[in-house]
């Protein structure tokens, strides 16, 4: 029989939302400046696909690092009921004021993922990528969190 193994699972989500970087520490002709067009006073648009990785030993029962259709659940409810068709920087108080970018979205949902995932079994969360187009990500992962 061979030992138990520590693996990582992948579970990908998408959802869609607008959003505009604007900085209430800078004047509007600096956010003009320095976003460009992200600063378009009704914002823009992204189809973002989410990316989480969980990490623990491969149960030797299930042979699952963890169950699929909990972490499908958790991350309906967390992420896509949250912020699918929303305005970020209205509908979800985090970015009220905090300029939601691909770095800022993927700390937040880190926060949002961590203690609620260590729920789903013996496994933690190791990583978020947040996918803004197909050719730009923000990624966090266990050691980049502390």
């Amino acid at each position: 029989m061979s030992s138990p193994r520590e693996l990582r699972i992948l579970r990908t989500v998408r959802f869609s939302a607008g959003h505009r970087y604007h900085s209430t520490k800078l004047s509007d002709e600096e956010n003009r400046r320095v976003f460009g067009a992200c600063n378009r006073p009704h914002g823009h648009g992204h189809n973002y696909r989410l990316d989480v990785g969980v990490q623990g030993e491969v149960d030797p029962v299930t042979g699952m690092v963890i169950n699929l259709a909990d972490l499908d659940a958790l991350l309906k409810e967390k992420v896509v009921a949250e912020l699918d068709h929303s305005f970020l920087n209205h509908d979800v108080p985090h970015f009220e004021h905090v300029v939601p970018t691909c770095e800022n979205i993927a700390a937040y949902l880190w926060d949002l993922l961590e203690e609620p995932v260590s729920r789903l079994g013996s496994c933690q969360l190791c990583l978020v990528r947040v996918w803004e187009s197909e050719d730009l990500f923000a990624e966090l992962g266990e050691e980049d969190s502390r």
